[in-house]
């Protein structure tokens, strides 16, 4: 009974210690208004593309734009090749403005797909 109890106190331990995700999805956060231009620009690009965010939180009642970078490819053989570039030039950006969100697929061609795991999810 007391190996039991040990190991019952021991999980508890490790669970809180270690983190444990009670939500089946990440929470994605809105892109500033200064993302529009730079999609609307996407937007107009022709072919196959794929356009690749990261967007950090902002504390509650903390008045500023979040940190946030982004990569699009297009005109590839497929969309896997412009997703691979599209990520490459988000985790450039990412570094340079110091962003530390992981990157999230925003769209696949004019397609926005960012929110919709999220929305199924809840």
């Amino acid at each position: 009974m007391k190996t039991f109890i040990k190991l019952v106190l021991l999980s508890a331990i490790l669970t809180t210690l270690c983190g444990c995700k009670s939500e089946p999805y990440e929470t994605r956060y809105a892109p500033p208004d200064a993302f529009s231009p730079v999609f609307l620009r996407y937007k107009e690009m022709p072919g196959q593309k794929v356009m690749v965010v990261a967007i950090d939180p902002v504390p509650l009642g903390v008045d500023r734009e979040p940190n946030w970078a982004f990569g699009y490819d297009d005109s590839r053989a497929t969309l896997g090749e412009a997703t691979t570039n599209a990520m490459i030039k988000c985790e450039k950006a990412r570094k340079k403005h110091k962003v530390f969100a992981n990157s999230a697929i925003f769209a696949i061609n004019d397609e926005v797909i960012y929110f919709k795991d999220q929305s199924e999810a809840k």
